[in-house]
Protein backbone atom coordinates (compact mmCIF):
# COMPACT_ATOMS: atom_id res chain seq x y z
CA UNK A 1 0.00 0.00 0.00
CA UNK A 2 1.39 3.37 -0.96
CA UNK A 3 0.09 6.69 0.26
CA UNK A 4 -0.42 9.42 -2.30
CA UNK A 5 2.25 12.00 -1.48
CA UNK A 6 0.10 14.77 -2.98
CA UNK A 7 -2.28 14.40 -0.05
CA UNK A 8 0.41 15.04 2.55
CA UNK A 9 1.37 18.63 3.11
CA UNK A 10 2.51 20.91 5.89
CA UNK A 11 3.56 17.84 7.88
CA UNK A 12 6.73 17.83 9.89
CA UNK A 13 9.11 15.28 8.44
CA UNK A 14 9.10 13.00 11.52
CA UNK A 15 5.35 12.53 11.09
CA UNK A 16 5.91 11.76 7.45
CA UNK A 17 8.53 9.20 8.41
CA UNK A 18 6.13 7.54 10.83
CA UNK A 19 3.41 7.50 8.17
CA UNK A 20 5.77 5.98 5.64
CA UNK A 21 6.48 3.14 8.04
CA UNK A 22 2.77 2.33 8.07
CA UNK A 23 2.02 2.67 4.39
CA UNK A 24 4.98 0.68 3.09
CA UNK A 25 4.08 -2.54 4.84
CA UNK A 26 5.69 -1.61 8.15
CA UNK A 27 9.01 -2.92 6.90
CA UNK A 28 10.65 0.06 8.59
CA UNK A 29 8.79 -0.23 11.90
CA UNK A 30 11.90 -0.56 13.99
CA UNK A 31 11.87 -1.48 17.66
CA UNK A 32 13.74 0.94 19.94
CA UNK A 33 17.49 0.47 20.34
CA UNK A 34 19.10 1.05 23.72
CA UNK A 35 22.53 2.43 24.54
CA UNK A 36 22.37 0.84 28.01
CA UNK A 37 21.93 -2.88 27.24
CA UNK A 38 23.61 -4.17 30.41
CA UNK A 39 21.11 -2.35 32.62
CA UNK A 40 17.91 -3.83 31.17
CA UNK A 41 18.86 -6.75 28.94
CA UNK A 42 15.43 -8.41 29.19
CA UNK A 43 13.84 -5.65 27.10
CA UNK A 44 15.63 -7.04 24.03
CA UNK A 45 16.65 -10.57 24.98
CA UNK A 46 14.12 -12.95 26.59
CA UNK A 47 16.86 -15.38 27.70
CA UNK A 48 18.10 -12.69 30.13
CA UNK A 49 15.24 -13.70 32.44
CA UNK A 50 17.41 -16.62 33.52
CA UNK A 51 20.59 -14.63 34.07
CA UNK A 52 19.74 -13.25 37.52
CA UNK A 53 19.25 -15.13 40.78
CA UNK A 54 17.35 -12.23 42.40
CA UNK A 55 14.16 -10.36 41.57
CA UNK A 56 15.11 -7.35 39.46
CA UNK A 57 12.91 -4.45 38.32
CA UNK A 58 13.97 -1.88 35.73
CA UNK A 59 12.34 1.28 34.42
CA UNK A 60 13.63 2.41 31.03
CA UNK A 61 12.91 5.83 29.53
CA UNK A 62 14.24 6.83 26.11
CA UNK A 63 13.68 10.20 24.39
CA UNK A 64 15.83 10.57 21.26
CA UNK A 65 15.72 13.43 18.77
CA UNK A 66 14.75 16.13 21.25
CA UNK A 67 15.24 18.74 18.53
CA UNK A 68 11.90 17.92 16.89
CA UNK A 69 8.37 18.07 18.38
CA UNK A 70 7.17 14.62 17.26
CA UNK A 71 10.23 12.63 18.30
CA UNK A 72 9.82 9.04 19.53
CA UNK A 73 9.41 8.39 23.24
CA UNK A 74 9.84 4.93 24.74
CA UNK A 75 8.96 3.77 28.25
CA UNK A 76 9.32 0.23 29.55
CA UNK A 77 8.81 -1.42 32.92
CA UNK A 78 10.36 -4.88 33.21
CA UNK A 79 10.65 -7.49 35.94
CA UNK A 80 12.76 -10.65 36.03
CA UNK A 81 12.68 -13.23 38.78
CA UNK A 82 13.88 -16.72 39.65
CA UNK A 83 11.35 -19.48 40.31
CA UNK A 84 11.28 -22.45 42.65
CA UNK A 85 13.72 -24.13 40.25
CA UNK A 86 17.28 -22.81 39.99
CA UNK A 87 17.19 -23.66 36.28
CA UNK A 88 14.13 -21.56 35.39
CA UNK A 89 13.59 -17.81 35.48
CA UNK A 90 10.70 -15.70 34.27
CA UNK A 91 10.22 -12.11 33.16
CA UNK A 92 7.45 -9.69 32.28
CA UNK A 93 7.43 -6.27 30.69
CA UNK A 94 5.00 -3.57 29.64
CA UNK A 95 6.09 -0.92 27.20
CA UNK A 96 4.96 2.02 25.09
CA UNK A 97 6.60 3.65 22.07
CA UNK A 98 5.13 6.88 20.68
CA UNK A 99 6.26 8.56 17.45
CA UNK A 100 4.15 11.39 16.07
CA UNK A 101 0.65 10.08 15.31
CA UNK A 102 1.64 6.43 15.85
CA UNK A 103 1.80 4.46 19.08
CA UNK A 104 2.92 0.93 19.90
CA UNK A 105 2.09 -0.56 23.29
CA UNK A 106 2.54 -4.09 24.48
CA UNK A 107 2.85 -6.61 27.27
CA UNK A 108 5.24 -9.52 27.17
CA UNK A 109 5.98 -12.48 29.42
CA UNK A 110 8.77 -14.98 29.06
CA UNK A 111 10.41 -18.05 30.54
CA UNK A 112 14.12 -18.83 30.43
CA UNK A 113 15.73 -22.20 31.04
CA UNK A 114 19.33 -22.07 32.24
CA UNK A 115 21.78 -24.95 32.19
CA UNK A 116 25.49 -25.30 32.88
CA UNK A 117 27.02 -25.81 29.45
CA UNK A 118 30.48 -26.49 30.82
CA UNK A 119 32.20 -25.95 34.16
CA UNK A 120 32.65 -22.32 33.13
CA UNK A 121 29.79 -21.46 30.79
CA UNK A 122 26.06 -21.06 31.42
CA UNK A 123 23.59 -21.38 28.57
CA UNK A 124 20.11 -19.89 28.80
CA UNK A 125 17.23 -20.29 26.34
CA UNK A 126 14.29 -17.88 26.51
CA UNK A 127 10.84 -17.82 24.93
CA UNK A 128 8.39 -14.95 25.24
CA UNK A 129 4.74 -14.44 24.31
CA UNK A 130 2.72 -11.27 24.42
CA UNK A 131 0.25 -8.88 22.86
CA UNK A 132 0.99 -5.67 20.97
CA UNK A 133 -1.36 -2.87 20.02
CA UNK A 134 -0.60 -0.51 17.15
CA UNK A 135 -2.47 2.77 16.80
CA UNK A 136 -2.60 5.71 14.41
CA UNK A 137 -4.30 8.99 15.32
CA UNK A 138 -5.49 10.50 12.06
CA UNK A 139 -6.49 13.70 13.86
CA UNK A 140 -2.80 14.50 14.38
CA UNK A 141 -2.04 14.37 10.65
CA UNK A 142 -2.66 17.60 8.79
CA UNK A 143 -3.61 17.02 5.15
CA UNK A 144 -3.88 19.30 2.15
CA UNK A 145 -7.26 17.74 1.35
CA UNK A 146 -9.59 16.78 4.16
CA UNK A 147 -11.20 13.34 4.24
CA UNK A 148 -8.39 11.34 2.69
CA UNK A 149 -9.89 7.85 2.09
CA UNK A 150 -6.64 6.11 3.10
CA UNK A 151 -5.80 7.96 6.32
CA UNK A 152 -9.17 9.16 7.49
CA UNK A 153 -9.45 11.51 10.46
CA UNK A 154 -10.16 9.01 13.20
CA UNK A 155 -8.22 6.96 15.72
CA UNK A 156 -7.34 3.59 14.18
CA UNK A 157 -6.05 0.72 16.31
CA UNK A 158 -5.36 -3.00 16.01
CA UNK A 159 -3.96 -5.61 18.39
CA UNK A 160 -1.92 -8.67 17.45
CA UNK A 161 -0.12 -11.51 19.25
CA UNK A 162 3.66 -11.32 19.53
CA UNK A 163 6.49 -13.74 20.30
CA UNK A 164 10.24 -13.71 20.80
CA UNK A 165 13.01 -16.24 21.38
CA UNK A 166 16.70 -16.12 22.14
CA UNK A 167 19.88 -17.60 23.60
CA UNK A 168 22.30 -16.18 26.16
CA UNK A 169 25.78 -17.49 26.96
CA UNK A 170 27.68 -16.14 29.97
CA UNK A 171 30.43 -16.92 32.45
CA UNK A 172 30.21 -13.95 34.82
CA UNK A 173 32.47 -11.69 32.72
CA UNK A 174 31.54 -12.55 29.14
CA UNK A 175 27.98 -12.33 27.80
CA UNK A 176 26.64 -13.12 24.34
CA UNK A 177 22.92 -12.73 23.68
CA UNK A 178 21.11 -13.34 20.39
CA UNK A 179 17.37 -13.09 19.90
CA UNK A 180 14.55 -12.69 17.42
CA UNK A 181 11.55 -10.45 18.15
CA UNK A 182 8.15 -10.18 16.42
CA UNK A 183 8.70 -13.69 15.05
CA UNK A 184 5.01 -14.28 14.30
CA UNK A 185 5.00 -11.65 11.55
CA UNK A 186 1.44 -10.69 12.42
CA UNK A 187 -0.65 -8.65 9.98
CA UNK A 188 -1.64 -5.13 10.99
CA UNK A 189 -4.80 -4.15 9.10
CA UNK A 190 -4.88 -0.63 10.55
CA UNK A 191 -6.55 0.60 7.37
CA UNK A 192 -9.08 -1.37 5.35
CA UNK A 193 -7.39 -3.69 2.87
CA UNK A 194 -3.88 -3.20 4.30
CA UNK A 195 -3.60 -6.39 6.37
CA UNK A 196 -1.92 -8.55 3.74
CA UNK A 197 0.89 -6.07 3.08
CA UNK A 198 1.21 -4.48 6.52
CA UNK A 199 3.08 -6.99 8.65
CA UNK A 200 5.48 -6.80 11.55
CA UNK A 201 8.98 -7.67 10.43
CA UNK A 202 11.08 -9.92 12.64
CA UNK A 203 14.01 -8.23 14.37
CA UNK A 204 17.30 -10.07 14.73
CA UNK A 205 19.39 -8.75 17.63
CA UNK A 206 22.77 -9.58 19.10
CA UNK A 207 24.76 -8.19 22.03
CA UNK A 208 28.24 -9.12 23.24
CA UNK A 209 30.24 -7.79 26.18
CA UNK A 210 33.29 -8.74 28.24
CA UNK A 211 34.49 -7.15 31.49
CA UNK A 212 38.26 -6.90 31.84
CA UNK A 213 39.53 -6.35 35.37
CA UNK A 214 42.59 -4.85 37.01
CA UNK A 215 42.36 -4.25 40.72
CA UNK A 216 39.20 -2.29 41.54
CA UNK A 217 38.84 -1.11 37.95
CA UNK A 218 36.98 -2.79 35.14
CA UNK A 219 36.39 -1.90 31.49
CA UNK A 220 33.72 -3.49 29.36
CA UNK A 221 33.51 -3.26 25.55
CA UNK A 222 29.90 -3.66 24.40
CA UNK A 223 28.88 -4.51 20.82
CA UNK A 224 25.31 -4.61 19.51
CA UNK A 225 23.73 -5.35 16.14
CA UNK A 226 20.14 -5.28 14.88
CA UNK A 227 18.61 -6.13 11.53
CA UNK A 228 15.15 -6.17 9.99
CA UNK A 229 14.12 -6.09 6.37
CA UNK A 230 14.50 -3.92 4.34
CA UNK A 231 16.63 -1.65 6.58
CA UNK A 232 20.39 -2.25 6.47
CA UNK A 233 21.82 -3.85 9.60
CA UNK A 234 22.73 -1.37 12.32
CA UNK A 235 25.55 -1.80 14.83
CA UNK A 236 26.81 0.06 17.86
CA UNK A 237 29.96 -0.07 19.97
CA UNK A 238 30.59 1.31 23.45
CA UNK A 239 33.14 1.18 26.24
CA UNK A 240 32.04 1.18 29.87
CA UNK A 241 34.62 1.82 32.64
CA UNK A 242 33.73 1.13 36.27
CA UNK A 243 35.26 1.22 39.74
CA UNK A 244 34.28 -1.84 41.77
CA UNK A 245 31.03 -1.86 39.71
CA UNK A 246 29.78 0.95 41.94
CA UNK A 247 30.46 3.92 39.63
CA UNK A 248 30.80 3.81 35.87
CA UNK A 249 31.13 5.99 32.81
CA UNK A 250 30.69 5.05 29.16
CA UNK A 251 30.98 6.35 25.62
CA UNK A 252 29.79 4.86 22.35
CA UNK A 253 28.73 5.29 18.75
CA UNK A 254 25.93 3.92 16.54
CA UNK A 255 26.34 3.28 12.82
CA UNK A 256 23.05 5.09 12.17
CA UNK A 257 24.90 8.29 13.08
CA UNK A 258 24.73 8.95 16.81
CA UNK A 259 27.23 9.16 19.65
CA UNK A 260 26.56 8.95 23.36
CA UNK A 261 28.17 9.66 26.72
CA UNK A 262 26.84 8.54 30.05
CA UNK A 263 27.41 7.51 33.64
CA UNK A 264 25.84 5.41 36.35
CA UNK A 265 25.97 4.73 40.05
CA UNK A 266 25.08 1.91 42.39
CA UNK A 267 23.28 3.85 45.09
CA UNK A 268 23.13 0.87 47.45
CA UNK A 269 22.72 -2.91 47.25
CA UNK A 270 19.23 -2.47 45.79
CA UNK A 271 19.20 0.68 43.64
CA UNK A 272 21.14 1.63 40.49
CA UNK A 273 20.79 4.61 38.17
CA UNK A 274 22.22 4.99 34.63
CA UNK A 275 21.99 7.91 32.22
CA UNK A 276 23.16 8.43 28.64
CA UNK A 277 23.13 11.62 26.58
CA UNK A 278 22.85 10.97 22.84
CA UNK A 279 23.82 13.20 19.92
CA UNK A 280 23.07 12.81 16.24
CA UNK A 281 26.14 13.26 14.03
CA UNK A 282 26.72 14.49 10.51
CA UNK A 283 24.13 16.49 8.58
CA UNK A 284 21.27 15.06 10.70
CA UNK A 285 22.64 16.77 13.81
CA UNK A 286 21.16 20.09 12.69
CA UNK A 287 17.67 18.55 12.57
CA UNK A 288 17.51 15.82 15.20
CA UNK A 289 19.50 17.34 18.04
CA UNK A 290 20.29 15.12 21.01
CA UNK A 291 18.41 12.74 23.24
CA UNK A 292 18.24 11.19 26.69
CA UNK A 293 18.10 7.64 28.01
CA UNK A 294 17.63 6.66 31.65
CA UNK A 295 17.45 3.30 33.41
CA UNK A 296 16.45 2.99 37.06
CA UNK A 297 17.08 -0.50 38.44
CA UNK A 298 15.91 -2.05 41.68
CA UNK A 299 16.95 -5.43 43.08
CA UNK A 300 14.65 -6.96 45.68
CA UNK A 301 16.72 -8.15 48.67
CA UNK A 302 16.46 -11.76 49.71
Amino acid sequence: MKANSNHIARMRWPLAAALLAITVGLGAQQLPITTLPLDHAFDAHPAAAGADTLIHVSLWQRSPWTGIPSAPRTTSLALTSPTGSSAVGWGARAWSDIAGPTRMTGVHMGLAYKSRWTERWNLSFGLGLGWMQYSVDGNQIELEEAGDPVLGDTYQTVGVPDASAGLLVSDGKFMLAVSASQVLGAALPVFEGSGRDSRLESHLRAMMSYRFERGDWGWTPIFQAQHLRPIPAEWSAALRVDKSQEFWAMAGYRSAGAGHLGAGVKVNDQLTFSYNRNWATGVMAQVLGGGHEVVLGFTVPR
